[in-house]
């Protein structure tokens, strides 16, 4: 009989991201094989760009941070918009340089059924040196709000980019591209009681100094692996949080990964000819 799962924590700036699964299927006993689909994969891969999006846009952005939108007046294809792109890039590394900052930023590209655009996360700089700086097409720039929780953010640009990151004119392969200089989010993974996977929703109680946003609270089963999942974000309630570092656990040195398409590809050849099966270990 299983009597813990693992639970790992994630602060990410003024959010505590929990996620408490089970390490065996329901009932204790480990399947040896399971079918997956690619359907299954992508979905369980747009779920994990979510998670891992969110973190490091609470981790590294505030309120007061940019949202800028980037267009192009002209229609060019993806590899010359990634070129112009990376051009802004530089001179606005310059321009943060002159006011001895560094330039943070998140860019997402969006090309598919509509004129091609960016989507930039970035810390605060005056809107007309971006203005000054950009004469490719139009601009707006939205403040991030004070929530300071930006899973909403994360899932618009998640959205933006679930289909044509895969595509093959994509210029960048990726669903964003970060600047070297971003915090990188820690998870640490520990053993806990397994009351703790199965507990009512409604009975969750928050750290002190935080808040349950309770629109994050779900049950559900991994698409992939089948195993059992809970998750919810904490947010703190105080100006300054009170933890940087959760202390309990073991850094987790692998994050869960992504199907790669060709893999995926594959995937779905073989189980055409219901030859694959797939380890959820």
């Amino acid at each position: 009989m299983l009597e813990r799962v693992i639970r790992e924590t994630c602060i990410a700036g003024a959010v505590i991201d929990r996620c408490i699964k089970a390490s065996f299927p329901r009932g204790g006993k480990r399947k040896k094989k399971e079918k997956a689909t690619s359907d299954a994969v992508k979905k369980n891969n747009d779920m994990l760009a979510l998670k891992n999006l969110t973190r490091l846009i609470n981790l590294n952005f505030y309120p007061g941070d940019l949202h800028t939108t980037l267009t192009y007046a002209e229609k060019l294809s993806p590899e010359e918009a990634n070129s112009e792109l990376e051009k802004w890039i530089k001179r606005m590394r310059r321009e943060y340089k002159k006011l001895d900052k560094e330039f943070y930023y998140i860019a997402v590209t969006e090309f598919k059924n509509k004129r091609i655009h960016h989507h930039v996360v970035m810390n605060y700089i005056d809107f007309q040196v971006v203005n000054r700086q950009w004469k490719m097409g139009r601009i707006r720039c939205t403040p991030l709000d004070k929530t300071r929780n930006y899973r909403v953010l994360a899932e618009y640009l998640i959205k933006e980019t679930q289909k044509t990151f895969r595509e093959p004119e994509n210029a960048t392969k990726r669903r964003w591209k970060p600047s070297r200089n971003l915090k990188r989010p820690v998870v640490k993974r520990e053993w806990v009681s397994i009351s703790q996977l199965f507990q009512n929703l409604d009975d969750i109680k928050p750290l002190k100094g935080y808040e349950i946003d309770r629109d994050t609270l779900r049950k559900y089963t991994n698409p992939v692996t089948k195993l059992d999942h809970l998750e919810y974000q904490m947010v703190s309630n105080e100006a300054v949080p009170r933890l940087s570092v959760w202390r309990k656990g073991k850094k987790v040195n692998r994050n869960e990964t992504y199907r790669k398409m060709d893999e995926m590809r594959q995937m779905d050849m073989e189980l055409e000819d219901h030859a694959a099966v797939w380890d959820v270990l």
